[in-house]
């Protein structure tokens, strides 16, 4: 961790002067990728995550957990879909947004991408029933 009077940079260097992409920023890359797939309606960060959040601070990396092991990059979303999209689909398009993401931002191989469906968003789909409802 870095000093008071230092600024935390996510993308450290080495003894040889190489860039290491941390896995918090990897973690980052993953959470913006995965929310720009329509069908996404957020990602699922937990109990400490929805605290953190009524407080007022978003947190990017939310809903993801990234491991790198002996130069093996591994992602896990904890991602809520919206109600209506067909769930093997999406969680294969969240993949591959994902995957591209990471690699094209930062040059490092990606191994594997596991989706985890923690939840399905209904509030579109309440809200236009109730529209029908009261229509009639």
């Amino acid at each position: 961790m870095p000093d008071n009077n230092e600024e935390y940079n996510p993308f450290m260097f080495d003894d040889a002067d190489e860039m290491m992409v941390t896995d918090e920023a990897i973690a980052v890359m993953a959470g913006v990728a995965a929310s720009e797939v329509k069908g996404v309606s957020g990602m699922s960060g937990g109990f400490a995550g929805g605290i953190a959040e009524v407080f007022g601070r978003r947190n990017p990396s939310k809903g993801v957990k990234v491991v790198t092991k002996n130069n093996v990059t591994t992602v896990d979303l904890y991602v809520v879909v919206k109600y209506g999209y067909r769930i093997p689909d999406l969680a294969f398009e969240i993949q591959e947004n994902v995957k591209n993401t990471i690699e094209s931002l930062s040059g490092i191989s990606v191994d594997a991408v596991n989706i985890h469906i923690q939840g399905v968003d209904y509030s579109k789909y309440d809200a236009d029933k109730e529209c029908e409802s009261d229509d009639k």
